[in-house]
């Protein structure tokens, strides 16, 4: 669920912070809309001590992707250097996505008002 901005300031406020948010908008090249989840499993081996009320083998780090109804992208990250980057990609797209809601809240506040929306 989107994080509700305030929209409640001036016009001449909302075009001022519009006006900001379109300056600070970057979008990183490594930007990943996924999930990056943490899951620890018991092996294959009976005798292993993850099925006799041990640890289980882990973490293992996987990325997720919902693509369609049904249709999800999931691969193991084996690698340190792996999970770090989508650590970052993940944030990279999450900022991006927060910073075009807030600008679409001002949008909407400023067409509510029969604002021109102009460019900025």
């Amino acid at each position: 669920m989107a994080r509700i901005h305030d929209t409640t300031k001036s016009t001449l406020a909302l075009r001022q912070r519009k006006h900001f948010l379109l300056s600070q908008l970057k979008i990183h090249p490594d930007s990943l809309r996924a999930s990056l989840v943490e899951r620890f499993s018991r092996c294959g081996k009976a005798h292993c001590h993850c099925h006799h009320g041990g640890q289980k083998h882990g973490p293992f780090y996987y990325l997720t992707q919902c693509l369609a109804v049904g249709k999800v992208n999931k691969f193991l990250l084996k690698r340190a250097g792996q999970q770090q980057s989508a650590r970052e990609a993940i944030a990279h797209y999450r900022q991006l996505q927060e910073q075009l809601e807030e600008l679409s809240q001002i949008n909407a506040e400023l067409l509510r008002r029969e604002e021109d929306l102009g460019h900025g």
